[in-house]
């Protein structure tokens, strides 16, 4: 029976030196694709000696697995800027609208009190000469008010126009000449001997 054990344990030593020595398959670009760990292994002991692992199967597969995945962050990463740029862009528009709309509130209330600092003037006068006499005066009522308003626009002008003497025709138009050229009627053909000819 010890026999038999040694025969089987020197047959498993065999088998598995043989096992050892028979090249395995090479991992494929899907297996580093998903494991990390190995493609950063593989990518680790293929980077210490480029020329020894040039013609590598395995590190030809880890080195194009990680150049998709870098691709693929690649555009992600292009994909979230764009998404950022357009937020910023979006954000400077509101903010861009909300400042004109906020000059344009800013501008109408300006207005407004510009207008009712104007009528509040009038109403202070109306109310000073209302408090002078029994009823207020109106402009239009006085001719005093009147003639001096009137006093303030420009005179109309006199205009004085002169005659207007067309120049000297010293220049006279001459005949034209005619040609007279005689005109010869053509002789008469009858339209018979046309046709038969």
């Amino acid at each position: 029976m010890i026999a038999a054990t040694r025969v089987a344990g020197v047959l498993s030593v065999a088998a598995w030196l043989v096992a050892c020595d028979t090249p395995a398959k090479p991992r494929s670009v899907e297996f580093f694709t998903e494991d990390g760990l190995a493609r950063e292994g593989v990518l680790a002991r293929c980077n210490q000696d480029r020329r020894a692992s040039a013609g590598d199967v395995e590190c030809d597969n880890a080195r194009r697995a990680a150049m998709s995945l870098a691709a693929e962050g690649e555009g992600q990463r292009n994909a979230s800027f764009e998404k950022e740029s357009e937020r910023k862009l979006n954000a400077l528009r509101n903010r861009q609208v909300r400042q004109e709309q906020a000059e344009q509130d800013a501008a109408v209330a300006a207005k407004a009190a510009a207008d009712a600092a104007y009528e509040a003037q009038w109403r202070e006068k109306n109310a000073q000469g209302g408090a002078a006499g029994s009823e207020p005066i109106s402009d239009a009522a006085d001719p005093v008010v009147e003639r001096e308003s009137l006093s303030q626009l420009p005179a109309r002008p006199n205009l004085k126009l002169a005659a207007v003497m067309p120049p000297p025709g010293d220049l006279k138009p001459q005949k034209p000449e005619i040609e007279q050229a005689a005109i010869i009627p053509r002789p008469f053909r009858p339209a018979d001997s046309t046709s038969k000819k």
